[in-house]
């Protein structure tokens, strides 16, 4: 958690989240985030036992988290076998007592070529970790978009510091809709990134509830 997040809950009892929400939202503009799932893995599940899946997942996503710090990005949560990152939201640095902060100004450009380092780094890391049910490297999609988002914290029973916006869902539709191994990115992050990385035109991909989008 940010560091206002976590003095607002040091202060103040975790049941007054939902009267203070708009107090510890803030609005982000820019925000890169990327989404990864691992290829196989629901598959993997049927056919190993609950903690090795616990395990596996603790391996790889150990690696991945020290990658965060590596890239300077925000790791935003995990669900099941996704992973996510942010990029502009808080700062690649800590505060003097090295809690997160959350970064009032930021350059969209520079904190989109720090997740997509991130996603670069992560491929390579992925292959590194062997599959519990066939030995064989993990295989990854990684999906990126680059939008305006809102941070804050929910709920009153262990509260968590969420990011909202449509730009999340563009992320999941980018990884959703991505090849195993590649890194899938929507025309905005593309803009923002087309200089300095070598890229292939999927010529239109059909993305639900988005319709045809260029990636």
């Amino acid at each position: 958690m940010p560091q206002h997040a976590i003095q607002f809950l040091a202060l103040e009892s975790t049941e007054a989240v939902p009267r203070h929400v708009a107090q510890l939202a803030h609005a982000h503009k820019g925000v890169t985030l990327l989404f990864m799932d691992i290829v196989g893995f629901t598959s993997m599940c049927k056919n190993v036992e609950p903690v090795e899946v616990m395990v596996f997942l603790n391996t790889l996503f150990s690696l991945f988290d020290r990658l965060t710090d590596i890239h300077g990005v925000h790791k935003v949560e995990t669900a099941g076998d996704c992973y996510i990152v942010s990029g502009g939201i808080m700062s690649p640095r800590q505060s003097t007592k090295e809690f997160g902060l959350v970064v009032q100004d930021q350059d969209p450009t520079e904190s989109a070529k720090r997740v997509m380092e991130f996603a670069k780094a992560m491929l390579d890391a992925a292959q590194q970790v062997k599959m519990p049910d066939t030995q064989g490297p993990v295989r990854v999609r990684v999906g990126m978009h680059t939008g305006d988002v809102v941070s804050g914290l929910i709920g009153s029973k262990l509260p968590k510091f969420s990011i909202f916006g449509d730009a999340m869902n563009t992320a999941s539709r980018m990884e959703s809709t991505g090849l195993p191994g590649r890194i899938h990115v929507s025309e905005t992050t593309h803009n923002l990134l087309q200089h300095a990385e070598h890229w292939e035109a999927t010529g239109g991909v059909e993305v639900k509830g988005k319709g045809m989008m260029q990636t």
